[in-house]
């Protein structure tokens, strides 16, 4: 075991040093910025560095050493490039930093101006935005909560002297007033506000005018810097976790210098990333109702601006039900990305957008002006823009067998002549593996499309390759062809995979998403047999003796499922963080609504008394009810601090598969939802591969 072990070990650390692309920004057509991250195993974080290109005509001439970039949480360019804004961590306090091109012109202890809480940096939140005339930074914080005082409180003889000058009294006994946060991953985010620091005054100043039942996001300057336009989520009745959530009620306001707050009468919508198109005088943004599915297509709107209260947008490109055309002639499936690259534009009226397509990321270009989408094609894995400058555009390529690569080109050429800027790191333990794309249809249903992936030898013995069958989590996401270090593990270990695009995944049309819910545990469970089914029917060297499951979330409500309803089919069961109990998850989840759309396809309330006979069918289509008849090996990997599917689902799940006589452990980490901290990452890949190895029964790899 200790040699086994021992080469596991070294694969692991051999595959953390892949990097991945966070980020690049042209700065000149001969400047190309980069920032990128990787696993730091020694210090048990995530490292992220800086390289600088130098390119003569595409061809790169020469290039910095990698600079670590860790401790910079947000990073602005302004315009001009005349300046770089910073957000920085140090010793757990948070300092905004302006660069000039020489020297370092402000530092700015925030915690010690004692302005607002923490500054968001988050993915659903967070801005960094100087304004037009590059005086001012604009950004989204935290509101400072009021001090308050217990009912009873001793205090010093001084204390109690009313000097005329005495600040007001804290209110008494309101420490302890509840407030919801907006949940898993963005504890403590409460009540969001905007706040512009001034360069040249060195100040903070907190922008009025916002009204008490929303939390603002995503901020912008209008091209004048006379107004803001940003998100604004709805905080009434309750707030439901935001993140990995597309459906939340939200609306696009709009806010001047004197408090003036205009928000468009969006009725039961959802938005995100409004941007101003180049003149200025349109914004455009994504949106969809705000109901239903976590994850849903979204439909690209667009209006005039100043907006006002009355402002109806007008559809650019619509919610896509099943496929559309491009103007190359391919197939398109909706808009399922949450936003857009920094710089997303061509001209005046061209946006470059990516999302996900079946089971790959492709970038586009569509005309706001009349709708026309064309697809940037690449035919080698997952493609996507990062920037733009003038008639250069930057794309990051990648797949599951080559990491991250950088490639420039003109826009102005058809089809786009692109050139590699950076050589995707050689990665051995993937050598001979290869991946093809699975087209499917179900027996049944008003949807039956679907698709998988599979990667894995590209030959063998026949009956001799052991199968990862893998669904992903959401349920409303998807797989797409990108290089993953878990899946390269087991590539390196002579597995195949199945990655499972069942219907209700992202990426097929919106007809799919909406064909799950209220069928959770029946279709998606068919899809994966109909998945594995045709792996096995066209890769003979895939043995049917030895299925093993993986999955996360849904995924791991899905592969519970599948070693309770085929019990003698699948030999091992890994399941991260699993929803087994859809009913109790509706009392505790930060996303209780989840539970009501998915396994009853009925909108969440709690107002009026409990319907128990939902509750029942949550119950009912819940993997737990399949838990008597497990027989396979199962290993839950929990998340002690997850908000989202609750620890106690896995420990009641433990806890019946060890009474009926199951071979099962537990691993509780000190971890969220995605088990995504570089220590417990290690720990609950390496034990996923020593759990599987086990049961394939080999003694060496």
């Amino acid at each position: 075991m200790s040699t086994k072990l021992d080469k596991i070990v070294k694969t692991y650390r051999s595959l953390a040093q892949v990097p991945a692309l966070v980020g690049a920004q042209i700065h000149s057509p001969n400047v190309i910025n980069t920032v990128w991250s990787q696993r730091n195993i020694e210090k048990g974080s995530t490292t992220k560095f800086s390289r600088t290109l130098l390119l003569n005509d595409f061809e790169v001439h020469d290039e910095t050493l990698p600079v670590d970039v860790s401790s910079e949480i947000l990073t602005k360019t302004s315009k001009s490039q005349k300046f770089k804004a910073v957000l920085r961590d140090h010793d757990s306090k948070q300092f905004l930093e302006v660069w000039k091109s020489s020297n370092l012109i402000r530092v700015v202890d925030l915690a010690a101006l004692d302005v607002h809480g923490s500054v968001y940096a988050d993915i659903e939140f967070s801005s960094f935005e100087f304004s037009p005339d590059e005086r001012k930074l604009l950004y989204v914080a935290e509101k400072k909560v009021p001090k308050s005082e217990p009912f009873y409180k001793r205090k010093k003889p001084e204390e109690a002297k009313d000097g005329g000058d005495a600040p007001k009294p804290a209110p008494k006994g309101e420490e302890y007033w509840f407030e919801q946060d907006w949940g898993e991953q963005l504890v403590g985010k409460k009540k969001s506000i905007l706040a512009e620091y001034n360069i040249e005054n060195d100040t903070v100043e907190l922008l009025k005018g916002l009204p008490d039942n929303v939390c603002v996001a995503k901020p912008k300057y209008s091209s004048d810097g006379n107004f803001i336009i940003g998100i604004s989520y709805f905080t009434e009745p309750r707030k439901l976790g935001l993140i990995y959530c597309t459906n939340r009620p939200s609306t696009v306001f709009q806010l001047d210098f004197e408090g003036n707050y205009v928000e468009l009468s969006l009725k039961d919508t959802a938005v995100k990333s409004p941007v101003f198109t180049p003149n200025g005088k349109e914004i455009v943004w994504l949106q969809r109702p705000s109901f239903g599915p976590h994850m849903a297509c979204m439909e690209l709107v667009k209006a005039d601006f100043p907006l006002k209260a009355e402002t109806v947008p007008k559809t650019v490109v619509e919610i896509v039900k099943r496929s559309k055309k491009t103007t190359n002639d391919k197939d398109f499936y909706g808009i399922y990305n949450t936003g857009f690259p920094k710089r997303p534009w061509v001209g005046q009226n061209q946006l470059l957008i990516n999302t996900n397509q079946k089971y790959t990321i492709n970038s586009y270009l569509v005309n706001i002006d009349n709708g026309e989408i064309t697809e940037l094609e690449f035919a080698e894995g997952s493609q996507l823009i990062i920037d733009t400058k003038d008639d250069l555009v930057l794309a990051l390529r990648r797949n599951f067998l080559v990491p991250d690569k950088l490639v420039i080109g003109k826009l102005s050429e058809n089809p786009i002549n692109w050139t590699e800027i950076t050589c995707a790191l050689e990665v051995p333990e993937v050598n001979g593996a290869t991946y093809r794309y699975l087209d499917l249809v179900a027996p049944e249903g008003d949807f039956r499309e679907f698709n998988a992936l599979y990667v894995g030898p590209a030959s063998g013995k026949d009956q001799s390759v052991p199968l990862i069958v893998w669904p992903h989590g959401g349920p409303h996401s998807a797989f797409a062809n990108y290089f993953f270090l878990e899946a390269a593990l087991f590539l390196s270990l002579g597995y195949g995979i199945c990655l499972i695009n069942y219907r209700g995944s992202i990426g097929q049309g919106n007809d799919s998403i909406d064909f799950l819910p209220g069928k959770v545990g029946t279709s998606d469970v068919e899809d994966c047999i109909t998945a594995t089914e045709a792996v096995l029917k066209q890769f003979p060297w895939i043995s049917p003796d030895m299925l093993f499951l993986c999955g996360g979330s849904h995924g791991g409500f899905l592969v519970t499922h599948l070693s309770g309803q085929y019990p003698d089919k699948f030999k091992c069961v890994v399941a991260r963080n699993p929803v087994v109990d859809v009913a109790s998850m509706s009392a505790i989840s930060d996303i209780p609504d989840w539970c009501y759309i998915e396994g009853n396809n009925k909108p969440y309330t709690q107002k009026g008394p409990i319907d128990g006979e939902l509750l029942l069918k949550m119950r009912e289509c819940s993997p737990i009810v399949h838990a008597h008849k497990v027989k396979a090996p199962t290993l839950l990997q929990v998340g002690s601090k997850d908000l989202r599917v609750p620890p106690h689902q896995s420990k009641e799940y433990y806890c019946r598969l060890k009474a009926n006589g199951v071979k099962v452990r537990m691993l509780l980490y000190d971890d969220n939802h995605p088990i995504a901290s570089v220590p417990n990452e290690i720990d609950d890949i390496i034990n996923a591969v020593l759990w599987m190895e086990d049961c394939w029964g080999r003694d060496s790899c």
